[in-house]
């Protein structure tokens, strides 16, 4: 084997890394000196390079190994599925405001195997990831929980709760699903201090890291349906029934997508239309209530609909008085009628049935 000049150590990393990549069984580092041509030292050094780089290497019974979970095996894609990979990973990159390297990296892979005029537009997405600040702390998480499951190894993380003091928590991930709401990461785990499920946010992670301890996903868990129940992530609560009803021109924008597994939708005569769905607890749904403003009016359950009126109330105590606007009927604290509906349109009392 040829050696390496000094001024060439990222060449001599990067062979270090291929020929890592190549022997499952790993090498010692005297090994590794003798192919690459430097001394165990440098080897040393070099070694401390790559876990920089946050490749997964690591030491056993004086061999040194990367975790074969971090390489995949190369595929070749049609246009379409190269098409397909390119909108969700796009879809991806606009609903996370964390800097994810390993995402401006996939892409410029894909630009790879598109016509020019596309691999000019992932080329354009890639420089736009990169002016996002660094955060090596969060590319070093997101890559522990991806190993850990891939290779059914428990991992310790420290959360950032409620409790300043918490200890670490062993966890067994089952899944990593983004979610739009708060443009997020979510680890779905079993929580082995608990012995139960729960879903755990990756921004709140401070450190994660694997231990060597194995485990099992049940043959019956699907998490398609583990959160057909939640309206974003979470599904723990009581199921509860939503009834909405959206108004002209929303009713028609509504049609167009399905929101929810559960959705049920009926149009009504007078050109509006009644959602029902069933979640797990109303508080992932109710941002997205208020964000069809005027358009809706929450029908069930009485507390949800009680809970908007409030925040309606609170919206226009705030915003009295700002450029000379005074809430429609001149008591702040009142909120004003919906657009185009009559201002003794009904309260949180109970919703008519219709």
């Amino acid at each position: 084997m040829g050696s390496f000049e000094k001024g060439d150590r990222g060449a001599r990393i990067l062979k270090m890394q291929t020929l890592l990549q190549g022997n499952p069984r790993g090498l010692t580092r005297a090994e590794l000196a003798r192919r690459t041509g430097v001394t165990v030292r440098t080897t040393y050094r070099d070694v401390r390079a790559l876990e920089a780089m946050n490749v997964p290497v690591y030491e056993e019974g004086g061999r040194i190994l990367i975790d074969p979970n971090y390489f995949v095996a190369p595929v070749k894609f049609t246009l379409g599925e190269a098409m397909a990979l390119l909108i969700g990973v796009r879809l991806w990159s606009r609903y996370t405001d964390e800097a994810d390297p390993d995402a401006a990296d996939a892409f410029s892979k894909l630009a790879a195997v598109l016509p020019a005029p596309v691999a000019e537009y992932v080329h354009a997405t890639v420089a736009q990831m990169l002016k996002r600040p660094a955060n090596p702390g969060y590319s070093r998480t997101v890559q522990t929980l991806a190993l850990a499951w891939a290779g059914r190894r428990v991992a310790r993380i420290w959360y950032r709760a409620a409790e300043a003091d918490a200890p670490p928590r062993l966890i067994e991930p089952y899944f990593l699903e983004p979610s739009q709401i708060g443009h997020s990461l979510y680890v779905v785990a079993r929580d082995r201090g608990v012995g139960e499920m729960r879903t755990f946010k990756v921004e709140r992670i401070v450190r994660a890291e694997l231990t060597a301890d194995t485990y099992q996903i049940p043959p019956d868990f699907d998490i398609n349906t583990y959160l057909s129940r939640a309206w974003g992530i979470f599904h723990s609560g009581e199921p509860v029934e939503v009834r909405l009803r959206f108004f002209p021109p929303a009713a028609a924008r509504v049609t167009e997508s399905t929101w929810h597994p559960s959705q049920r939708l009926r149009p009504l005569a007078d050109g509006s239309l009644e959602m029902s769905v069933t979640v797990a607890g109303t508080v992932e749904i109710t941002p997205w209530i208020l964000g069809w403003g005027e358009t809706v009016e929450v029908l069930e359950p009485p507390d949800l609909r009680l809970r908007i009126v409030e925040i309606g109330r609170a919206l226009a105590e705030r915003h009295a008085g700002v450029g000379g606007v005074r809430p429609a009927n001149g008591q702040t604290g009142a909120p004003p009628p919906a657009a185009g509906r009559p201002a003794t349109a009904r309260s949180a009392r109970a919703p008519r049935r219709s």
